[in-house]
């Protein structure tokens, strides 16, 4: 997943110093944020309406804003106009990036693989150990969005245009997700694909950094946030006891309320970043350059880690959050040690 290509690019080194405040904290939380998600999702399977169950789905269901949310931050970045993001370097420059680090940590992830389980646990071999790793389906999927960047710059740059847009964009989320039948039978009319579903985040994070909010606006916001919250939660529950068992339906990205949620925590952190302290400012200068190699080395960590009887045998309320701690400053010093090794340094930067 290509979240954080934005994050080492010289562009993003502005002069305007609370939105650049704004996005790293943004992006800060959503690497938490997608580790969480990941720990979470290993553990719904078990204990099936059990307490640590209930407790996977909730926090799973609250992060589910991830990775929305890191889509945002590059559609800020660059549908700015006042960047020069040309076709050339999209193709030149962010294309092969992307498919470096896709076709490199496959590799990785499917050697590291195929050792513990053939190797160490003396298991037959199976082909879907070679598939690219779970995790990894990002990248495809931001390089097709980026292929679209000088056809989402013109949208971005005419207001109304960039208006009508996203509303075509959140009809499409609130019709893809209809229950009722007679909803459904329209559905079709605003069928989109996952490139076209993720861009109109792209659109929506340009459409949110440029949006000056009055205090009334950012609470309706904020309340369309926690109903979304609610709405992923609950109905994830629901569903799964309705079903018997564990039911993701809720937990889609391209939703009308995971945008919701998405929507009102980047306004909060936007708001709330006007004045940011000396020692944040030194924590986001510790992570700001490692948080793409973070996202792409934590699954390793996560195989190391015992985490499976970890939250079988304890608490997970207590549990989850270390064990995402403990993934993140893994993964964070294992991206600085690869960054200091010249012929590898280009898989996480």
């Amino acid at each position: 997943m290509y979240f954080c290509i934005v994050i080492y690019e010289n562009e993003m080194l502005q002069s305007n110093n609370q939105r650049i405040a704004y996005l790293d904290i943004l992006r800060l939380l959503a690497t938490f944020a997608v580790i969480f998600i990941h720990i979470t999702a290993d553990g719904l399977p078990f204990s099936f309406m059990q307490y640590n169950w209930y407790v996977a789905v909730v926090g799973g269901s609250l992060a589910r804003w991830a990775v929305p949310v890191f889509v945002m931050i590059s559609g800020a970045l660059y549908l700015n106009p006042h960047k020069e993001i040309t076709t050339g370097l999209v193709l030149k420059k962010k294309i092969p990036r992307l498919l470096l680090a896709y076709v490199a940590w496959w590799l990785i992830y499917a050697l590291a693989i195929v050792t513990v389980w053939c190797l160490i646990k003396k298991e037959p071999f199976q082909t879907e150990w070679i598939a690219p790793h779970y995790h990894l389906w990002f990248l495809p999927m931001l390089a097709g969005v980026f292929l679209l960047i000088p056809l989402l710059r013109p949208i971005a740059a005419n207001e109304k245009l960039l208006r009508y847009a996203l509303v075509i964009w959140l009809c499409y989320l609130a019709c893809s997700f209809a229950f009722v039948k007679e909803i459904k039978q329209i559905t079709p009319l605003f069928a989109m694909n996952t490139i076209v579903g993720y861009a109109g985040y792209f659109l929506l994070g340009y459409f949110l950094s440029t949006l000056e909010t009055s205090k009334r606006q950012r609470i309706v916001i904020y309340i369309l946030g926690v109903i979304g919250a609610l709405v992923t939660i609950g109905g994830s529950i629901g569903l799964s006891a309705y079903t018997g068992a564990f039911n993701e339906k809720f937990y889609a990205f391209l939703s009308l309320h995971v945008a919701m949620m998405s929507m009102a925590l980047f306004v909060f952190v936007k708001d709330k970043a006007l004045h940011v302290g000396h020692r944040t400012q030194r924590l986001l200068e510790i992570v700001r350059y490692d948080l793409f190699g973070v996202y792409l080395t934590h699954d390793l960590w996560l195989m190391v880690l015992n985490k499976d009887v970890v939250r079988n045998l304890t608490n997970h309320a207590l549990t989850l959050p270390l064990i995402c701690l403990v993934t993140f400053v893994l993964s964070l010093y294992t991206t600085k040690l690869i960054r200091k090794i010249p012929f590898l340094k280009h898989i996480v930067a």
